[in-house]
């Protein structure tokens, strides 16, 4: 916000400058969504922020949460927002049995907040449901004493608050091993250089710079070899850097680096740059071991 404190500031950015910005965060896909929302507000409604939800939804990267809590904080329009909070809320209030993530439930939730949202205040209405979510009625210990609407809750009057809300089960996460690929020269001054190649525009880290580098999901067997340790020594701290451990929403990665003699031939944008005082826009994966990563590239 510091850097790009209007729309026009913000569309009128390079996109590496943006990632930049956001590295570190994760759902690199929001900062693309924003940098071409802004782009669209400014090329196709001449600056001009939309004031209601439908609006809001066609920018790319806006859900009906998001376009509902701008519009109905920042516009006064009537519309309700559904958060996790507000989910939670409703489905204990009127004890909706059915998965609030599947279609029938969502509708029995948003018929709900439909229902109970003041339309002369829409913003405060909002505000205060998602709030009392957050401050009282909360998922594993929720404070029923204190909530005012306790006499009028069907979940609490059936001893059912701590199955509500019902969700589908969640999938697990995929594992997956990543091998990074260093590439190594003497670049101006005798200055130690690895390659780093931009990534892809869509996928995981898209449009950061990272190593070139394979992704291996795991089989079944390796990751149960692995919870007890078969794999942990397999390592040769002279041959690969690793295993680096790191999670995101939908993958568990193991990772390893490895240095090559020449970067990979594939038609990839990128350069070279300094190991010891050169920066790259990193994911976190590797932004987090970057001094461990470095020494053992010197010492080997």
């Amino acid at each position: 916000m510091a850097a790009f404190p209007t729309v026009q500031d913000l569309a009128a950015a390079e996109t590496d400058q943006v990632m930049a910005l956001w590295k570190g965060l994760g759902y690199y896909s929001r900062a693309r969504n924003l940098h071409n929302a802004a782009r669209l507000i400014v090329n196709e409604k001449g600056g001009v922020l939309p004031q209601n939800a439908k609006e809001w939804t066609a920018l790319p990267g806006v859900g009906p949460y998001t376009a509902a809590a701008i519009s109905s904080i920042c516009f006064g329009e009537p519309v309700p927002v559904v958060d996790g909070n507000v989910q939670r809320v409703m489905s204990r209030l009127f004890d909706i049995e059915h998965a609030v993530d599947r279609k029938a439930g969502k509708q029995s939730v948003d018929e709900a907040c439909q229902l109970l949202l003041d339309h002369t205040d829409p913003g405060s209405s909002n505000q205060a449901w998602m709030e009392l979510g957050a401050l009282v009625c909360a998922p594993k210990a929720p404070l029923c004493a204190e909530c005012p609407l306790v006499d009028g809750c069907l979940a609490h009057a059936r001893k059912t608050v701590l199955q509500r809300p019902v969700k589908q089960p969640k999938k697990p996460a995929l594992a997956v091993e990543v091998i990074f690929s260093i590439a190594l020269r003497n670049g101006p001054g005798a200055a130690l250089q690895w390659w780093v190649e931009r990534r892809p525009d869509t996928g995981i880290w898209s449009q950061l710079e990272a190593f070139p580098c394979e992704m291996i999901p795991q089989s079944s067997e390796k990751q149960a070899a692995e919870k007890v340790g078969l794999f942990a020594e397999q390592t040769d701290p002279e041959e690969r850097f690793g295993p680096v451990k790191h999670i995101l929403t939908h993958r568990r990665m193991t990772a390893y680096f490895e240095t090559v003699r020449a970067p990979s031939e594939k038609e990839t944008p990128g350069r070279w740059v300094d190991v010891d005082s050169g920066d790259a826009n990193w994911p976190r994966l590797i932004d987090k071991v970057l001094p461990e990563l470095r020494s053992w590239i010197v010492k080997n």
